[in-house]
């Protein structure tokens, strides 16, 4: 998006935006606790593990707690440094004519509006969408966004893009600029550019900005505010009739929020199987500084990890960042611990076995207690196992030791029709934020500008 710094409009200057400093404080300071490990420069594993939006994980209600911690993550200086800036030249607007505490409610509703129609949109993604955490305030600030284009559509905008290293500004207005930004991440998103980055939450947070606007609006304030912004233009705009959106602009957007609706409608009748044969298994591990230098000094790890299992094939979908969670997973898999030992039943084990991790033989002495499904999936496992444990250093692998691993595995999702259910009842509820957000455009835009 480049550096877009809002012109103050109609030449008023904003009061101080008490929220949201205060929502900049409060990313900032999540920003530094959760990225210290990493020198300040990046988000850590643990943070990230646990507090992103990671969509398979919401249907259990214990979970949810990431719609809210998930818009404070941010993963490196860039992400956050934008995003503030963002947060701070746009939402200021929008604070000034909703209120604080009706600002805020419009900028958490937008959070939880962007990561429902990321969930929404698995279909269109691809299922490896579900597994990959989502972080960052920009579904929010998308919807701040959605609301200062109807607010202030005609407000003047400075935007720089660096050229190689060479600044290049011009002046837009607003409505210009925000119809092209959202048109780009309709774009983007259908073309499957969006894993990574999560366009289709920017495309949820916008339109819930549209649809919420007119519920949370105070009139008598935004009529205050309409007088003593957009005072200096009225005669203008009486004269000329350039008032709020111009047709041009309706058309765009609706014609891109119309491209949304048919696409969660798809994703609707798209959502059975579409993340088919997929399980995500927490892993709790214990060790002990059994050598020197193979883990850092802290003596336990929890991480969930993803697979998939087609015809017996297991397949890992989400990386594995903590050592000794990869030490047990790789073992488990390669001795065939995690699919298909016993059919709604469970096991015992107890014996020294050998398993085959790139292409190494490694003694694994298990101790363990494994349920199975009736199909056969591991769901849930204790136990301890002595193992070989491999060093790489690129593609060059040896043997450096033996570690002593204690764990427990429980599931965090275990298949079914859950999932799909809850995408199809979620792309419905998109479909009718997009049509909220079409009506305001095309009926109600005039009457919510403010003169500019």
């Amino acid at each position: 998006m480049g550096v877009v710094i809002p012109q103050p409009s109609g030449g008023v200057k904003y009061p101080l935006p008490k929220v949201t400093i205060a929502l900049i404080v409060a990313n900032v300071i999540a920003y530094l606790v959760t990225t210290v490990e990493n020198g300040l420069l990046s988000i850590s594993n643990y943070w990230l593990l646990k507090g992103a939006f990671i969509p398979i994980l919401i249907l259990n209600p214990y979970q949810w707690y990431r719609f809210i911690t998930s818009m404070f993550l941010h993963a490196g200086l860039f992400h956050i440094f934008f995003n503030m800036l963002y947060l701070y030249y746009f939402g200021k607007a929008v604070e000034m004519v909703l209120g604080g505490r009706r600002y805020l409610l419009l900028y958490f509703a937008s959070g939880i509006l962007a990561d429902l129609f990321h969930m929404a949109f698995i279909p269109i993604e691809g299922p490896a969408s579900a597994v990959v955490p989502a972080i960052g305030a920009s579904g929010a600030i998308s919807g701040i966004l959605g609301s200062y284009l109807v607010l202030f559509p005609n407000s003047k905008i400075s935007v720089c893009f660096f050229y190689f290293f060479f600044p290049v500004c011009f002046a837009w207005n607003a409505a210009g600029y925000l119809v092209f930004w959202f048109v780009t991440q309709v774009v983007e998103g259908y073309l499957g550019h969006s894993l990574g980055i999560a366009v289709f939450a920017h495309i949820g947070g916008f339109l819930g900005g549209l649809a919420l606007l007119p519920i949370l609006l105070d009139r008598d304030r935004h009529r205050l505010v309409r007088a003593l912004v957009g005072g200096r233009g009225y005669l203008y705009h009486v004269y000329a009739g350039n008032r709020g959106l111009g047709k041009l602009s309706k058309l765009v957007l609706a014609l891109a929020i119309i491209s949304i609706i048919a696409g969660s409608a798809y994703s609707a009748f798209s959502a059975k199987g579409v993340i088919e044969g997929v399980r995500v298994l927490n892993f709790r591990v214990k060790y002990g500084p059994s050598y020197a230098g193979a883990f850092k000094p802290k003596y336990f790890d929890e991480e969930p990890v993803t697979i998939r299992i087609i015809n017996g094939r297991v397949d890992l979908l989400s990386s594995i960042s903590a050592d000794s969670v990869r030490i047990v997973f790789n073992r488990l898999r390669a001795l065939g611990f995690l699919y298909g030992k016993a059919k709604g039943g469970t096991i015992f084990v107890n014996k020294l076995l050998t398993a085959k991790v790139l292409g190494y033989s490694l003694r694994v002495n298990l101790n363990m207690e494994a349920t199975y499904d009736e199909e056969g999936y591991l769901i849930k496992a204790k136990g301890i196992m002595t193992t070989d444990v491999l060093t790489c250093l690129g593609f060059n692998c040896y043997i450096s030791g033996s570690g002593t691993f204690s764990f427990v595995i429980y599931p965090m999702y275990g298949g079914g029709g859950k999932l799909e259910g809850t995408i199809t009842t979620l792309s419905l509820l998109s479909s009718v934020i997009s049509l909220l957000a079409l009506d305001n455009i095309i009926r109600r835009s005039d009457e919510l500008s403010i003169y500019t």
